[in-house]
């Protein structure tokens, strides 16, 4: 296979959406993918379809997930709810690793991994933070460190124990959903890199590597690693 195909569910349908989801298609086309973009809709034969034409997922950032999907009460820090984008992701999220298909999440979409195996979140840290960890205004730039567990797959990719990296999150995974481990995490002990033990690829980062890969090869390998499994 040749090119293989990702599917990247649907950020949003303003304008706005559509701009931020150009940094992973530009990763995923320089690391050899096709990505098709899939419409947020949680029906049996649209995610039929996707699991038949996708080799592989990748879940990205965007807007706070519900709380209500963990069992809390949302707070008013946190964004608006989308509800469709929440429902069809948890939906394929789920299919996709029935079928054990190759998973790469990011931002959102590691606390929609956690979420979607029974961990919860917290919903804001703005009290336990040592370093700005919502920086919309250093996207491309890293702007703290991450310990890497030097047995995860996280550091045998990128042949380190030790990453700088950008941040754009203003919640972080608190419990731990079924069967996750702990691949990286932030100086105040945040979860930064989750992995599904005994799962062929399930990678999930809290940062945001879409935006750093341009200027920093190393995270440029995080998108290949996941085509190279797709593929």
């Amino acid at each position: 296979m040749l090119y293989p195909s990702i599917g990247l569910p649907m950020m949003g349908t303003s304008i706005f959406r559509h701009y931020f989801q150009r940094p992973y298609i530009r990763c995923l086309n320089r690391a050899g993918a096709s990505p098709r973009i899939l419409s947020l809709s949680s029906s049996p034969g649209v995610l039929k379809a996707a699991l038949e034409q996708c080799d592989g997922f990748l879940f990205a950032g965007g807007t706070d997930i519900h709380a209500e999907r963990y069992g809390q009460k949302r707070l008013s820090i946190c964004d608006d709810p989308d509800a469709k984008r929440d429902e069809f992701e948890l939906a394929l999220l789920q299919a996709a690793l029935d079928a054990q298909k190759p998973i790469f999440c990011i931002g959102r979409g590691m606390q929609l991994l956690n979420v979607a195996l029974g961990g919860t979140l917290i919903q804001s840290i703005r009290f336990y933070q040592e370093y700005q960890h919502a920086d919309p205004l250093h996207r491309s730039t890293a702007t703290h460190p991450v310990d890497l567990d030097p047995e995860s797959l996280l550091s045998w990719i990128l042949d380190s124990d030790t990453l700088a990296v950008n941040s754009l999150h203003h919640q972080a995974v608190d419990d731990l959903g079924k069967g996750l481990l702990i691949s990286a995490d932030s100086p105040e002990g945040f979860p930064e890199g989750l992995e599904l033990a005994g799962y062929p690829f399930c990678l999930a980062v809290q940062w945001h590597p879409e935006y750093m890969a341009p200027r920093t090869p190393a995270q440029q390998k995080l998108f290949q690693a996941f085509t190279d499994a797709c593929r």
